[in-house]
């Protein structure tokens, strides 16, 4: 009859073998996952060419002392007042109709533009322009805006 067997050894593969498989390995996933190595290859190249990656790697060697100096200077008092109103102001943009305001901001810009355009004249307004410039359309429809603005504004 055959001895039984008492021990089992495993086989360990030699370095140069774990070296090759591992390799292998890493080619296939390199294979895989062409596109986003290339594109991570782009991306690291434009931080690169933007010296944003020395920031970044200067940010994460140095980070525990950066963060203590950004929380030491937020601590102080003068950005109390700040710190209590950031909840009212993210629920204040969360109640805004931003294509509202954006409309009424590109508004803005073009009254300002015409303002500015008009500011070198040295010609001066009287009752009587005032009411000949209510029949032109643009500004009749902007004091109407206004108007109804206001009147809005007083509501309760």
């Amino acid at each position: 009859m055959a001895k039984p067997i008492t021990s089992i050894k495993k086989y360990e593969a030699s370095r140069e073998e774990q070296i090759e498989k591992d390799f292998e390995e890493v080619k296939a996933a390199i294979a895989d996952n062409k596109t986003a190595i290339l594109k991570g290859i782009d991306l690291l190249k434009a931080l690169e060419e933007s010296e944003t990656l020395d920031a970044a790697t200067a940010f994460t060697y140095k980070r525990k002392e950066i963060l203590a100096n950004i929380v030491e200077e937020i601590n102080r008092d003068m950005y109390t007042g700040i710190l209590e109103n950031i909840p009212e102001i993210v629920y204040l943009l969360g109640d805004l109709d931003l294509k509202t305001v954006r409309d009424v901001t590109s508004k803005l810009n073009q009254g300002m533009e015409e303002m500015n355009a008009a500011a070198s004249s040295k010609e001066k307004t009287s009752v009587l322009d005032l009411a000949k410039a209510l029949k032109d359309p643009e500004i009749n429809r902007s004091i109407t805006m206004l108007m109804n603005f206001l009147k809005g504004m007083g509501r309760n």
